[in-house]
């Protein structure tokens, strides 16, 4: 089965005043008829989201009503919720394709979300997010990483990359196992290596700070905390969640 793509819907806007109104209509309405799933509770939320501009609506296409809502954008918790009645319909999925489509435009590429109730655990999974362990919480949380194939270039000279994600006691412990490995093809053109795919990594690791080490045809280029100024010449880009590289700047002690 393929995976929700990132993907724009007509259907889906910024929360209107009368759509807040609308909602809170209906999750009234499901509250007190004990409708499961359902988040009344978290209006006062909800409603900060919509003053704050981060209130995304459904709209059914034939009632032109307000049927769903979600915010959080899916880089961090927040809430998805459809109408009782309008359930079953798809219309979770086209909201979750929205998200993932201004989630990449703003360079987010990890996403978390809360799965709650845990009745909804099955729909995320199909959204393509995975459970994540989280030692302090009970509550179940999930994650996809947006992965994506890249364009090289024609011309440069094929290299051969190694990305590693290690935990914070890499620092002083040498024989800290990876927590991810990367072997990426890659060319080497004008100081900069493209390459074939982007590759991702966790903010924290094991609670700590993730640390990175970069290696290019057999050559140490980088080997420190992510979250760095150096890593950042480097090419290591920043999102919410973790950091993404594309690009990679040959260091001048290598070149």
């Amino acid at each position: 089965m393929s995976l929700p793509q990132p993907r724009l819907s007509p259907h889906v806007r910024q929360s209107t005043d009368s759509d807040v109104a609308a909602i809170h209509e209906w999750l009234q309405e499901q509250d007190d008829a004990g409708v499961h799933g359902t988040f009344n509770c978290n209006w006062g939320l909800t409603k900060q989201s919509h003053d704050e501009g981060r209130l995304l609506v459904y709209v059914d296409p034939e009632s032109q009503a307000p049927v769903a809502y979600q915010w959080g954008g899916l880089v961090v918790p927040g809430i998805l919720e459809v109408r009782n009645d309008m359930r079953g319909r798809g219309i979770g999925q086209v909201l979750v394709e929205h998200c993932l489509a201004l989630a990449a435009q703003e360079k987010e590429h990890i996403l978390r979300v809360q799965c709650k109730p845990s009745t909804s655990i099955p729909f995320w999974q199909r959204m393509g997010f995975q459970l994540t362990a989280c030692s302090n919480s009970r509550e179940n949380y999930a994650m996809r990483l947006m992965q994506e194939k890249l364009e090289l270039p024609d011309d440069g000279e094929p290299v051969e990359v190694v990305l590693e994600w290690f935990p914070e006691r890499r620092e002083w412990k040498d024989a800290a196992p990876a927590a991810s490995r990367h072997e990426v093809r890659g060319k080497l053109l004008d100081g900069e290596v493209w390459l074939e795919e982007r590759v991702l990594g966790l903010r924290r690791i094991e609670d700590g700070d993730a640390v990175l080490q970069v290696t290019v045809n057999g050559k140490e280029w980088y080997c420190d905390k992510a979250k760095y100024e150096e890593a950042e010449d480097l090419g290591v880009e920043r999102c919410l969640n973790g950091f993404f590289i594309e690009f990679l700047y040959e260091p001048a002690s290598s070149a």
